[in-house]
């Protein structure tokens, strides 16, 4: 076991672990301490690993500690390997520096866009920062225009091309005017194809006026009787009175107003609703294709009133309404607007009722109980009778028998007896 081995033995075991390590090798480790002087690593070998704040890659303006901690995962290449202290010298830079190397041959070889920042400039041209590494844009790559003073391009941020990536030289030379020049290219290209685009469109859009003419109000007419769907509503105009309805023109096709259709409530006569010449707004109904016909509605489809009594409204309930016919065999209560009720005369009262007006007329509010009612099919049966009868009183507790008195025969036996003497 490790205890039981000696001081040398340790030191040899260390050094031979130590020689294990080769310089230029990548490796992870957890950070144990961060100090203004770098961050110390925590290795799977047993060592530790520095990394000098120079060799960290802090981004500018920023201390260690802003931001590593200790707990953090971080790789780093190694530079050095001290035997005689036991310690690895690490550098995150240089591995950052060849990561971003790779990145650049592939932006490279894919002449892909990347955003530089200048921060240096020379007569001949300037340079410029991509993460770790330095490129430099000739000052004839600067702009499509002729470029006097360099100095002006210190601190902005450039969109650049790779022009050339050779390593070995240590060049690495980039073109922002290359990125200009395609972009005004591309929009020159681009206007030209507008430009061409619309007096195509503007010659094809005379000629069609011209040939289509004739046959235009048709297609219209055709095109928005085939854009109509049932529940839209429209806008509309009645241009055509009939006993039985009238006809609504939609924007250059008529579609049939039935008389049923004008309100929830009855309509006695159509012109009680609409005039010709109105303009009113209208609720597709339905839609014969085949036939090319369809039918309109004045009223709300959408809120369909015995929709929505259903929801309010149950067997046994009590409400009010207003008399609004009577007729022989009862009296037609209207309970809100599209929702009537009937009222027989049999249930006006509990004593017989000869004739309806002798109880209710027309006007009269009225409170009864709702003892049919099927709004699927818009029919309700209300009762005042039943809404003014007493509530039957419970007797059950005056009806038993202690069980400690026994049965009535047992109660009375004494006296029959008597009775049969």
């Amino acid at each position: 076991m490790t205890n039981n081995l000696s001081m040398q033995e340790l030191l040899e075991q260390q050094e031979k672990e130590l020689n294990n390590i080769k310089v230029g090798e990548t490796i992870n480790g957890k950070i144990s301490k961060v100090s203004n002087d770098g961050v110390s690593l925590e290795l799977n070998f047993g060592f530790d690993g520095i990394i000098p704040t120079n060799e960290l890659n802090l981004p500018k303006g920023k201390y260690t500690s802003d931001v590593y901690n200790v707990g953090d995962e971080i790789s780093a290449v190694i530079t050095k390997v001290n035997h005689k202290d036991g310690t690895i010298q690490l550098s995150k830079l240089r591995l950052d520096k060849e990561a971003d190397i790779k990145e650049l041959e592939k932006i490279h070889n894919e002449h892909r866009i990347i955003t530089v920042n200048v921060n240096k400039n020379i007569e001949r041209g300037v340079f410029a920062t991509y993460k770790t590494q330095t490129l430099f844009i000739p000052i004839s790559q600067l702009d499509t225009k002729f470029v006097n003073d360099t100095k002006e391009y210190v601190g902005r941020n450039l969109e650049v091309y790779i022009k050339e990536l050779d390593l070995k030289k240590n060049r690495l030379v980039a073109s922002h005017r290359e990125v200009l020049q395609e972009r005004i290219d591309k929009e020159r290209e681009e206007r030209r194809a507008r430009i061409k685009a619309e007096k195509e469109a503007e010659r094809a859009r005379i000629k069609a006026e011209r040939e289509a003419h004739i046959a235009k109000v048709k297609a219209d007419k055709e095109a928005l009787f085939e854009s109509l769907e049932v529940g839209q509503k429209r806008d509309g105009k009645v241009v055509k009175m009939m006993p039985y309805g009238a006809f609504v023109d939609i924007g250059g096709i008529e579609g049939l107003l039935h008389q049923n259709n004008l309100s929830w409530e009855r309509v006695e006569s159509v012109e009680d609703v609409i005039q010709e010449g109105q303009e009113v707004q209208v609720y597709v109904l339905d839609i014969d294709k085949e036939n090319k016909k369809f039918a309109l509605a004045l009223k709300d489809i959408n809120n369909d009133p015995w929709e929505l009594i259903k929801q309010e409204v149950q067997l046994d309930d009590i409400i009010t309404g207003t008399v609004v016919r009577t007729i022989e065999k009862g009296a037609i209560v209207k309970i809100r607007e599209g929702v009537e009720a009937f009222l027989p005369i049999s249930e006006l009262s509990e004593e017989r009722v000869m004739r309806v007006n002798n109880v209710v007329n027309v006007g009269d509010e009225v409170s009864a109980m709702v003892i049919e009612f099927k709004p699927k099919n818009r029919k309700m049966i209300l009762s005042i009778k039943e809404a003014n009868k007493e509530p039957e009183e419970d007797y059950s507790e005056f009806l038993e028998v202690e069980e400690s008195l026994g049965s009535l025969g047992e109660l009375f036996k004494d006296k029959f007896k008597n009775l049969q003497k």
